[in-house]
C-alpha cells in the first residue's frame, strides 16, 4: 500500500482484527481511510501507534481522514471558495448517520466507527456546522474569533476522537483537551501562516495587526520590518505559553487522554524553536521547518508516554 512498508500493512491487518473490525469490504474501506491520512500526513500512522491502544487505532484513523476531507474542502483559496462540494458532502454524513451507508469507503469506515464507539451524532453535526462557517473565511478581528473557532470546529472534532479512542468525558478532561487544541491550533497557524496568507487568509487577528503597526499587505508581501518581527515574536510567544499550559495540565487528565496528547504536544514543543527562529521567513512558504530537539522536553515527554503504554497494557488496552 502506498506510503506503507510491508511490516506497517501486516501490522495494520493485525489491528483491524483486534479493533472486530469484519473481513471483506469493511476491513477494504477501513485501509482506504489509513492510505488517506498517510497521503495527507505520512507522520499519521505512527502517531497512531504511539498514543492510542491498538484495537483503537483503526477508529482514529477513520476519525482522521474524516476531518482531513471535511479540511480539503474548506481550506480553498478565498476568492475560489464554492461551498456547494462542502454542504453537499455534509449532507452525504447527515445521512450516512441515519442510514450508516455511504458511497465514499473511509466514510464508510468513519460511520461504522460512529457506531461501533458510540460517537455523538450531535458532535458530528456541531463539527459539520463548525466547518461550514469556515468557508470563505478571509481572517480574524480580534482573538475571540480564534476562539470561536476552537469551540465550534475544533472541540466537537477533538470530542468525536476522544470518544473513538474511549476517553472517558468529564469536566478536567475536557478542559486539558480545550488547551491543547488551542496549543496545537495556534502552532499550526504559525506553520501554516505563508500558505494561509497565499490563499487568503490571515489568522493573526486585525487587533494584534494594529497594535503592532503592522499590515495585512506588509504580511502578504512578506517585508522584513520592525514592526512585522515584533508582531510574529508576540504570536510566537502567545503559541509557546498556551503550549506550556497544555503541556503542564495534562498530569491531571486521564492515563489514557495523556498517552493520546502528549506525542502531538511534543512533536510541537520540538518544531516550536524553528518557528521562533525563523522571523519574518514565516512569511514564505517552507516545505519543512526543521526541527532541533530540546533535550528536557523530548526526554520527559517520552518517559511519561512509556509509563502510560506500560500502565494501561491489558487483556483490553494491548499497545
Amino acid at each position: 500500500m502506498p506510503g506503507l512498508t510491508l511490516e506497517q500493512f501486516t501490522f495494520w491487518q493485525r489491528t483491524l482484527r483486534r479493533a472486530g473490525v469484519p473481513e471483506g469490504a469493511l476491513r477494504s474501506d477501513y485501509t482506504a481511510a489509513l492510505r488517506l491520512t498517510t497521503g495527507r500526513y505520512p507522520a499519521m500512522y505512527p502517531l497512531a501507534r504511539s498514543g492510542c491502544p491498538s484495537a483503537l487505532q483503526p477508529h482514529v484513523v477513520a476519525v482522521a481522514a474524516f476531518g482531513i476531507h471535511a479540511d480539503c474542502l474548506v481550506d480553498v483559496p478565498v476568492n475560489e471558495c464554492d461551498p456547494g462540494p462542502f454542504h453537499a458532502w455534509a449532507e452525504q454524513v447527515r445521512q450516512g448517520l441515519l442510514t450508516g451507508r455511504s458511497e465514499q469507503p473511509f466514510l464508510r469506515a468513519f460511520l461504522h466507527t460512529v457506531s461501533a464507539c458510540s460517537v455523538s451524532h450531535a458532535d458530528v453535526h456541531a463539527y459539520l456546522a463548525g466547518q461550514a462557517g469556515r468557508l470563505g473565511l478571509s481572517g480574524y478581528a480580534t482573538d475571540q474569533d480564534h476562539y470561536d473557532n476552537i469551540d465550534h470546529s475544533n472541540m466537537p472534532f477533538a470530542r468525536v476522537l476522544a470518544t473513538s479512542c474511549g476517553i472517558p468525558t468529564h469536566p478536567r478532561n475536557e478542559s486539558v483537551v480545550r488547551l491543547a487544541v488551542d496549543a496545537i491550533q495556534r502552532w499550526d497557524d504559525l506553520a501554516d501562516l505563508a500558505d494561509d496568507l497565499r490563499r487568503g487568509l490571515l489568522t493573526i487577528p486585525e487587533t494584534e495587526l494594529l497594535r503592532f503597526h503592522a499590515t495585512r499587505d506588509d504580511l502578504e508581501s512578506g517585508r522584513d520590518t520592525p514592526a512585522v518581527r515584533a508582531l510574529l515574536t508576540h504570536t510566537c510567544g502567545k503559541a509557546r505559553a498556551v503550549l506550556h499550559a497544555a503541556y503542564n495540565a495534562l498530569d491531571d487528565a486521564d492515563p489514557l487522554l495523556q498517552l493520546s496528547l502528549r506525542p502531538s504536544l511534543m512533536i510541537c514543543f520540538q518544531a516550536m524553536g524553528g518557528l521562533e527562529r525563523a522571523g519574518a521567513a514565516l512569511l514564505r512558504p517552507s516545505p519543512l521547518w526543521h526541527f532541533r530537539p530540546t533535550a528536557t522536553h523530548l526526554l520527559d515527554g517520552t518517559l511519561r508516554t512509556l509509563h502510560h503504554r506500560l500502565s494501561l497494557a491489558g487483556p483490553t488496552t494491548a499497545l
